[in-house]
């Protein structure tokens, strides 16, 4: 809309400014009361642009559940990365638009390739079904797998995980 008063001209633009949203959702960990820090990457950067870390939550039983809230994120697709100690990150990708975005997250504890909560003689036959190449791991399974973190599944990894079972040399 253009006005004229004599020289001078009044013009009006009207535009729409985004509407940051919130993301938020729970986080299940497991086996100690740590700090979770979920973080928003934007994409190709290295550094977060967003993060928050969060007592555990509540215990149930060997889980912990918290709740986690990053308000005001900008629109556009992130990575969010969940880290607690002892256990393997998390990635997910979060697309965020006008309305708030919830992703509930569970991350696991090294070495807990089930993820039931805890390592164990379930957790060493499922790797050693991987080794064998009878049953393979994939994607978060496949990390949580790797406890000596050398970015392979393998026979070193079978016998870390068998000495923390047998309690002689822990992971954690």
């Amino acid at each position: 809309v253009s006005a004229q008063d004599g020289n001078r001209t009044t013009l009006t633009v009207g535009y729409t400014v985004p509407v940051a949203s919130g993301v938020r959702g729970q986080v299940t960990s497991f086996m100690n009361d740590g700090d979770v820090t979920v973080s928003l990457f934007a994409a190709g950067s290295a550094e977060p642009q967003y993060t928050v870390a969060v007592p555990a939550g509540e215990k149930n039983g060997g889980k912990y559940t918290a709740v986690y809230d990053i308000p005001e994120v900008a629109a556009g697709t992130y990575t969010m990365k969940v880290m607690k100690n002892n256990h393997v990150t998390r990635e997910y990708t979060v697309t965020v638009s006008a309305e708030n975005v919830t992703q509930d997250v569970k991350i696991c504890l090294l070495g807990d390739v089930t993820g039931d909560g805890s390592v164990d003689m379930k957790d060493w036959g499922r790797m050693r079904s991987h080794i064998n190449e009878t049953n393979m791991l994939t994607d978060y399974a496949l990390a949580c797998a790797d406890v000596t973190k050398d970015g392979n599944v393998d026979m070193k990894d079978w016998g870390r995980m068998r000495s923390h079972i047998n309690e002689t040399n822990p992971l954690w």
